[in-house]
């Protein structure tokens, strides 16, 4: 699609890109190490990226001149296989570039094989995201030959051989595949984590999604499909008010904590407390290798998204509890619900039985399907949640999406990421 000599504008600033790295001394990288110009130029295989900073030469006056940094290069091939990449979109591209530039060096064979870090990068423009120390990417090395980096939507990428190429002003990593920034949390729950609808349409009938998505830097424990589901009786007799209660209570205001930050060994962590936005605090307690907030399991950690990260649990956590009742139970194969009357038979992932709460009250694409649910499934769920109010239903009506007409997403995988432990940059 795009060959190595793509056909793109000098820029004018060439020879300002060409020197710029020259005066980062500071990075502690070898004495003679290569400007950035002279070293990309002698890959062929970044010719594509290349270009490309050369005629964006304004990102690389944005870079931090004391600690160095860390590009992560795509190849040729990962431009060249890549349906999303726009050479001519130059809002694209600034973001698409920032997003590649890690502020600090990273080398991989300073890390530790199993442990991810956070890296913040130079992408901090307003309308793309609301981390304050610039959107993360997540990097981890899975084993002495491989270090993946994680982004948003699930995205992964690996570093390719040669790693760690040293220049004047830091390191470049080859990739390849280009990173994904990530995702507001409606997208990321309706296109690549879609065992978080019941989650978001909880949102949207509380009027809580905004609160959710663009508040700076936050940590949402965001329960499964499957939570909701446990708790569909209970649930349908909640007032908006208290529904909202419940829900703030899952959100980590002013805090971006990757779980991982809870195995850290040196930290000698058993356990703790997490302020929420609802005013009381989650319990966080790690039982072996498993991860607790409440008695509610951390299935899957670290899903970066626009302006923090999701961490998903398996129970709706309830801010009423006693303490007491907030403790995970030792030796046992599944904790209790955190409400009563939980209901039969919805103890699956799919649910099957049950349909999920809430998700009549989520928009739909213009080619939204419409499902069905049988009159027997209905009936052994006997309710449906829709704004605090019980309803019942012999159509499966109270689950269907409403259309709105709002534009459709593509689907994207779901992908896990392995937990680690430590940062780079302040968080």
């Amino acid at each position: 699609m795009f060959g190595g000599g793509v056909g793109l504008r000098l820029s004018t600033s060439l020879v300002a890109f060409l020197t710029l790295f020259s005066s980062l001394s500071n990075a502690q990288q070898p004495k003679n190490a290569k400007a950035l110009g002279e070293v990309l130029g002698g890959i062929p295989d970044l010719s594509i990226y290349y270009n490309l900073l050369k005629n964006n030469t304004d990102i690389l006056f944005e870079i931090p001149n004391l600690a160095g940094v860390t590009l992560l290069a795509p190849s040729n091939e990962a431009f060249n296989k890549s349906q999303d990449f726009q050479p001519d979109n130059t809002t694209y591209l600034t973001t698409l570039l920032k997003y590649h530039i890690i502020r600090g060096v990273i080398n991989t064979q300073s890390l530790s094989v199993g442990p991810s870090i956070y890296a913040p990068t130079l992408l901090t423009s307003s309308d793309q995201t609301n981390v304050s120390t610039g959107q993360n990417v997540i990097i981890t090395r899975q084993d002495e030959e491989t270090t993946v980096i994680t982004t948003g939507l699930g995205s992964r990428s690996t570093i390719s051989d040669p790693a760690d190429i040293s220049f004047s002003g830091g390191l470049i990593q080859i990739i390849d595949t280009l990173l994904v920034p990530p995702a507001p949390l409606e997208k990321t729950a309706r296109d690549a984590y879609k065992d978080l609808t019941g989650f978001l349409g909880a949102l949207y009938s509380t009027d809580l999604v905004s609160t959710f998505s663009q508040s700076k830097d936050v940590t949402i424990l965001a329960p499964r499909n499957s939570a909701f589901q446990k708790i569909a009786s209970p649930l349908s007799s909640l007032t908006k008010e208290k529904l909202t209660s419940i829900l703030k209570y899952h959100l980590i205001p002013n805090k971006i904590i990757p779980a991982s930050s809870f195995f850290i060994p040196s930290a000698n962590f058993t356990n703790g407390t997490l302020d929420s936005q609802e005013g009381k605090q989650v319990l966080v307690t790690r039982l072996g290798n498993n991860l607790f907030f409440n008695r509610a399991q951390l299935l899957q950690a670290d899903v970066l998204i626009s302006n923090g990260v999701i961490h998903i649990i398996d129970g709706v956590l309830n801010p009423d509890l006693e303490e007491s009742q907030q403790v995970p139970e030792e030796d046992v194969k599944s904790q209790s619900v955190a409400f009563t009357q939980p209901v039969s038979g919805a103890q699956t992932s799919t649910g099957t039985k049950v349909p999920v709460p809430f998700t009549s009250y989520l928009p739909c694409t213009s080619d939204c399907p419409v499902t069905t649910t049988s009159s027997a499934e209905v009936e052994e769920a006997t309710t449906t949640t829709r704004g605090g109010v019980s309803t019942r239903s012999s159509s499966g009506m109270g689950v269907m999406p409403r259309c709105t007409g709002v534009g459709g997403y593509v689907a994207a995988g779901v992908v896990g990421v392995g937990m680690g432990m430590g940062f780079v940059g302040a968080v």
